[in-house]
């Protein structure tokens, strides 16, 4: 973060007790390396003279990043970075803002200190009445039907195509984001069902950002989101998470439509992650590229005449993993095994840097020191991506870690109420760290992954976990909109998973092209569990396979299996059982 005349306080115990002594309301600054107004926030408000001086001598000041600390950030957050939100000395929130100017932060500040020390009783009232209601929010029943459960397919792609504007693409009017889960829906919603208008959507969506300015035409990768509906006024900063998803939404859209320019722009970006997102020493991914609107607006021979834009270069495992799971896609879809060799050093190398088996895997690392254990987010995803390895390699001890994982979150984050928290339950917290949240995204990554871990180990505990969160949010998701988009993916894996169990030995030819074209065949919903009888002869058993008619794959959906021995069947193979199987679902309710 920049220099500013304001001193500012860690997180921490310290800046608490400062707070409680000196009887002063705590301002709390969250901001992220990448803000561009959070710079200009520093540049201008905190260092302005009096507002530093006003700060220092009326409230604690704390600061915090959050990429670092996305536990912090999802309570506190005011609508935005930066976020300016005024605490008690407890950590009950009292108002709040997001970039403030100088010449107005003065006096709020002056009033807000006003209104603090005139009404501390009725703030103390207040904060009491709210926790309360969050207490019995948290243990409402969740009554939800079949219908409910079956419906949720229906919102969620009403929601996607009533938001979607036929003239830009995307969603809504401005500020204009890529949305990437809701298009991934929009697809296997196509592939499934053949609705052409969600098709349109996705194509006429990724199409029209490759061809604006919210695409680095130059260096490849994408910008976070345009301030306009055109796609033409990006903010300047570039995620790791979105690259990630939008490298995945440009595979899948060239697997459904096989036009080569949706495979130019996935490469585009894998260029560009190449070039500044991996760390080439060590494997892992950066958590992002600041924003630097004069850079960008360079011509490609003047940009080459200054420094590219800083890059935070901590390794955050959930976008980290997520990164990889990209990977091993594009490793698949572009069939370049390059792209799974890097995948596999990031995954080992997060094992050996994030991962403890007493408590999971951390948040991040830097300079070899490990901080945040067991938050929800870096579990899902992580899970995700070991799923991910385990299916690219058939290596079983990437299984065996998603499993330990799996079992130190049932047993840290689950919450009564039929979902996790976003951090460990043990965990001591200052403020509203004290209070346990079921973030709805977050939840919807784990239902994903624990409904692909039931798959592929046949325990019933995952499959139990993955329905008890989807019925937790059955009847709030429709709030979110279009944004329930990962949570209905979810829903439709529940529904319609399709499983390929490859039975034959690794070193046999038709073996590997059986998983091959397994691999490569476009399918979100599809579950892959290799099983070399020489090894797995008690999961065969457990499964009731032959021994003996190995190579062979079993593509498995609502009961049904159908037995294939040729490579060149599979494909075909899977459409015809997704397509005798994908209205059963609508008249019996959720199946397993």
């Amino acid at each position: 973060m920049a220099e500013t005349k304001v001193k500012w306080f860690l997180w921490g115990k310290e800046a608490f007790k400062k707070a409680k002594a000196e009887d002063k309301p705590i301002l709390l600054d969250v901001s992220a390396v990448w803000c561009h107004w959070c710079h200009v926030m520093d540049q201008t408000t905190y260092s302005d003279t009096a507002v530093a001086g006003l700060i220092r001598q009326k409230f604690v000041a704390i600061r915090v990043n959050r990429d670092e600390r996305p536990d912090i950030d999802k309570r506190y957050n005011m609508g935005g970075w930066p976020t300016t939100a005024i605490l008690t000395p407890d950590g009950d929130v009292i108002t709040g803002a997001t970039y403030v100017p100088p010449q107005q932060m003065k006096p709020w500040l002056e009033n807000v200190s006003r209104f603090y020390r005139n009404n501390k009783a009725k703030i103390g009232a207040e904060t009491k009445k709210l926790a309360s209601k969050e207490v019995e929010e948290q243990t409402l029943e969740f009554n939800s039907s079949h219908e409910l459960f079956q419906s949720i397919i229906d919102n969620v792609t009403n929601d996607i195509l009533a938001g979607f504007d036929s003239a830009y693409g995307g969603f809504g009017n401005a500020p204009k984001f890529p949305h990437s889960k809701a298009l991934s829906f929009a697809l296997v919603e196509y592939h499934i069902h053949r609705y052409k208008a969600l098709l349109r959507v996705a194509a006429k969506t990724l199409d029209k950002m490759s061809s604006s300015s919210i695409y680095d035409a130059e260096e490849g990768g994408f910008f976070r989101y345009s301030t306009t509906r055109n796609w033409n006024s990006p903010h300047y900063e570039k995620m790791c998470t979105d690259n990630a998803n939008l490298l995945v939404n440009y595979l899948e859209l060239y697997q459904v439509t096989k036009e080569g320019k949706f495979r130019e722009v996935a490469q585009g970006i894998l260029d560009y992650v190449e070039a500044n997102l991996r760390d080439q020493n060590n494997g892992g991914f950066y958590g992002s590229q600041d924003a630097d609107e004069e850079y960008y607006t360079l011509g490609l021979p003047n940009r080459r005449k200054r420094s590219s834009p800083a890059v935070d270069k901590n390794h955050y495992t959930d976008w980290s993993a997520l990164m990889t799971s990209s990977y091993f896609f594009a490793s698949i879809v572009l069939n370049n095994p390059l792209y799974q060799t890097l995948a596999l050093q990031t995954v080992n190398l997060l094992l050996e840097k994030s991962f403890r088996p007493e408590s999971g895997m951390f948040h991040y690392y830097l300079d070899d020191e490990q901080h945040l254990p067991g938050l929800l987010s870096d579990q899902a995803s992580m899970i995700r991506c070991l799923i991910d390895a385990y299916q690219s390699t058939a290596d079983r001890q990437f299984l065996d870690y998603a499993e330990t994982i799996a079992h130190l979150a049932l047993e840290s984050l689950w919450n009564d109420s039929g979902a996790f928290n976003d951090r460990p339950k043990n965990a001591k917290g200052l403020g509203n760290l004290k209070r346990g949240i079921q973030p709805f995204d977050e939840n919807s990554v784990a239902a994903d992954a624990l409904l692909r871990l039931h798959h592929l180990t046949g325990k019933d505990a995952f499959l139990k976990a993955a329905r008890q969160v989807l019925e937790h949010f059955a009847s709030s998701y429709q709030r979110h909109g279009l944004m329930a988009a990962a949570y209905a993916l979810a829903v439709e894996l529940y529904l319609r998973p399709i499983q390929l169990r490859i039975v034959g030995s690794l070193e046999n030819s038709t073996t590997n092209q059986l998983w091959k074209e397994s691999l490569k065949t476009y399918l979100p919903l599809k579950v892959i569990e290799i099983l070399d009888p020489r090894r797995d002869r008690e999961r065969l058993a457990e499964l009731k396979y032959p021994l003996n008619h190995a190579p062979i794959v079993y593509v498995c959906s609502a009961g049904t299996c159908l037995a294939v021995a040729s490579p060149a069947n599979v494909a075909e193979t899977i459409q015809d059982l997704q397509i005798r199987n994908k209205s059963l679902n609508r008249n019996s309710g959720l199946q397993h």
